[in-house]
């Protein structure tokens, strides 16, 4: 059976790659978060929970809060003429907004923990994946046709996290039948990159994260800058 395939990068970028990262990283900063702890109902097995945990966050620069114009306004009724973009030399920093929304997504590896920050927008493409997952499982005759043990389907997070399904890595990898068989193999090349550690969960640890994304993905999709203030 595939399983839930977990890459963490050996080192985080040293510039935040995130809106939430650089604003909980923000130096003078007052931060005000307000947290929410994904959870589903329907995976009790504990070694998953353990694992794998995922945060929703609202985060605002008390110090500098956003401005009016930085704010999200109400819908209009009536359509307005669409604004002239500003000038690639003029447009804004999206890193330094003072209001942000995200994951903290912490993962447990034996007596290692990590920390991987997401944008909100982030998590439609995460879903995506596991959706094209889903759906392929779901139409057996064709799922039936793959090979399972080098099944790969993947996305990377901004900050150097990738998750993804793979193969189940318990079973030997299929013996090459093309004249590549003769050539020697990567392995005995050096590679001096960094490429961190590797998780990888059961089957339902597929589901479990998809889960967990959905509802955070639901409760980031209700709460907003006045929420965070106690406003709404």
């Amino acid at each position: 059976m595939p399983c839930l395939e977990i890459k963490v990068a050996a080192q985080r970028p040293a510039a935040p790659a995130t809106r939430l990262r650089a604003l909980l990283e923000k130096p003078g900063a007052a931060v005000l978060r307000r947290n929410f702890l994904a959870e589903t109902s329907s995976h009790e097995d504990p070694d998953l929970h353990a694992q794998l945990r995922v945060a929703a966050v609202l985060a605002v620069d008390l110090t500098d809060p956003p401005r009016e114009s930085q704010a999200p306004s109400p819908p209009r009724e009536e359509a307005e003429p669409p604004q002239s973009e500003p000038a690639p030399g003029n447009a804004p920093d999206p890193l330094a907004a003072s209001f942000a929304k995200g994951l903290e997504i912490w993962i447990t590896d034996g007596a290692r923990l990590t920390c991987v920050h997401a944008d909100a927008e982030e998590i439609a493409g995460a879903l995506a994946m596991f959706d094209a997952y889903l759906r392929l499982a779901r139409y057996q005759p064709a799922f039936q046709r793959l090979d399972q043990r080098i099944l790969g389907l993947t996305f990377a997070f901004r900050e150097g996290l990738t998750v993804g399904v793979a193969g189940n890595p318990g079973e030997p990898a299929p013996s090459p039948d093309f004249s590549f068989a003769s050539i020697s193999a990567i392995p005995e090349f050096e590679d001096s990159r960094q490429t961190g550690h590797v998780i990888r969960l059961p089957d339902a640890g597929i589901a479990f994260f998809n889960d967990l994304l959905r509802s955070a993905a639901a409760w980031l999709e209700e709460n907003s800058y006045p929420n965070i203030l106690g406003s709404k």
